[in-house]
């Protein structure tokens, strides 16, 4: 029986160990997404390492604000990529 090119591929993924590393560029892309236009436009995220989502931070006053957003941002990522994988943002 023959497989779909995707199941095929997630196999691979799978297969090489790369699954996890796909999660988590999905994660640093949905940044804009998660956090919307505005936020977007003087942050963004840059890598994702031991389940940290590493964010860079134009300016104090907006790494200020998204401290205390931390918590919601972190759930609507982990939601939408299907699993847990971030439990903590690092602003920088």
């Amino acid at each position: 029986m023959a497989k779909s090119l995707g199941d095929v591929l997630q196999e691979l993924l799978h297969q090489y160990g790369l699954a996890q590393r796909v999660k988590e560029f999905e994660a640093m892309n949905l940044w804009p997404e998660v956090v919307g236009e505005q936020v977007a436009k003087v942050s963004a995220a840059c890598d994702v390492r031991d389940g940290c989502l590493y964010v860079e931070v134009t300016n104090s006053v907006w790494r200020n604000e998204l401290y205390y957003m931390k918590p919601e941002i972190i759930a609507k990522i982990n939601r939408k990529i299907g699993q847990n994988l971030i439990h903590d943002i690092l602003l920088v």
